[in-house]
């Protein structure tokens, strides 16, 4: 059991080192800078739109050039933020790699753990094998181990049970009224 939890500890800790904190520090900094940039680029669209609707209603002659001129102010932030943004959305390619590094070591992790956590259960089966052939030897008259190997059934039960699949469930039949959600 000691050995079985510092290997989960190990394995907590690089999965955490390895997939955990850099996704957090992701979505923390860089994450949270690009929503913020994309909702900028958001009201900066949505000001334009107001400015394009003022040159539009605009019927005068004074009041078309300072409407023509904010319109234009407008443009410029917009293609300005717009730009950051895109620029910043690029990167995140970037990020996707290091992202899928990262899984990958957290799967190797994963790999590692559930290698030495089944070696360490082989050893002790091993010695409680071990143990129960002792116990054996001595005239106990205690069913057969079945060691890692398969017990020897009555034929009729092993043919029967050939045709068993256990990794998916039977297919449940509803009555034609039910309704499924």
């Amino acid at each position: 059991e000691q050995r079985l939890g510092q290997i989960e500890k190990e394995y907590i800790l690089s999965g955490n080192q390895g997939m955990i904190a850099p996704l957090e520090r992701f979505l923390d900094g860089e994450m949270k800078n690009i929503m913020r940039e994309r909702k900028i680029l958001e009201n900066k669209r949505l000001d334009l739109d107001a400015c394009k609707n003022k040159v539009r209603k605009a019927r005068s002659l004074a009041t078309q050039p300072q409407a023509e001129n904010e319109l234009r102010l407008c443009q410029a932030e917009f293609d300005r933020q717009a730009e950051i943004t895109k620029l910043l959305m690029e990167g995140l390619s970037q990020t996707q790699t290091n992202h899928l590094r990262h899984l990958k070591d957290f799967v190797q992790a994963q790999v590692n753990y559930y290698a030495e956590a089944h070696a360490v259960m082989q050893e002790l089966n091993n010695e409680l094998s071990g143990n129960a052939e002792d116990g054996n030897k001595v005239g106990s008259s205690s069913p057969p181990q079945a060691n890692g190997t398969a017990v020897d059934a009555p034929e009729g039960v092993q043919d029967s049970m050939s045709n068993v699949n256990l990794a998916s469930p039977p297919p449940v039949a509803f009555p034609k009224n039910a309704h499924v959600f």
